[in-house]
């Protein structure tokens, strides 16, 4: 199965109930929000840790602070390290997808390079030169499906509660 990321789009009634739970009932929690659909969830699969990649050079278990590019596949403020969970509030969201929205793609696509997605072992470990095209497609629609569902948590002034385990 592998590790996993995806993103749920909280109100502040949930969001503040997630927040205030033990790190052994968060899990627990956002199973339940995910199985019942008690909220719009996105999920990124096994992405996560490439898009991390592609869009700051570095691993997304190397996150970097205060960049909205790597806070938007991570998260801003980590509620649990063993399982990773983390918070994204609503007043967070606009900067981060004013960064995400500005990438430049066609810059993406020059320096996009599968051997270095091997030496750096980004997650997973799947990155063949034969498929760098597709791979490529991949990555950028994952990113345009986190810009679009950034964008309605924004309308709807919600947090986002990343998970990645």
């Amino acid at each position: 199965m592998g590790i996993m990321a995806c993103y749920l789009s909280l109100n502040d009634a949930l969001a503040n109930e997630v927040v205030q739970l033990d790190n052994s009932s968060i899990i627990t929690k956002i199973e339940q929000l995910m199985e019942d659909r008690l909220c719009p969830v996105y999920e990124m699969d096994k992405c996560w840790d490439g898009l991390h990649f592609l869009l700051t050079g570095v691993s997304a278990s190397h996150p970097i602070e205060d960049d909205p590019l790597s806070e938007a596949i991570v998260g801003v403020h980590v509620l649990d390290t063993e399982d990773f969970i983390a918070v994204i509030g609503s007043d967070e969201l606009p900067r981060i997808l004013a960064s995400l929205q500005a990438v430049d793609r066609i810059a993406l696509q020059e320096h996009f390079n599968l051997s270095a997605f091997r030496e750096q072992q980004i997650y997973p470990n799947t990155w063949v030169d034969e498929e760098t095209d597709e791979r490529f497609e991949e990555l950028t629609l994952e990113l345009q499906n986190l810009i679009s569902f950034y964008e309605r948590s924004r309308d709807q002034g919600h947090d986002i509660l990343v998970s990645i385990y």
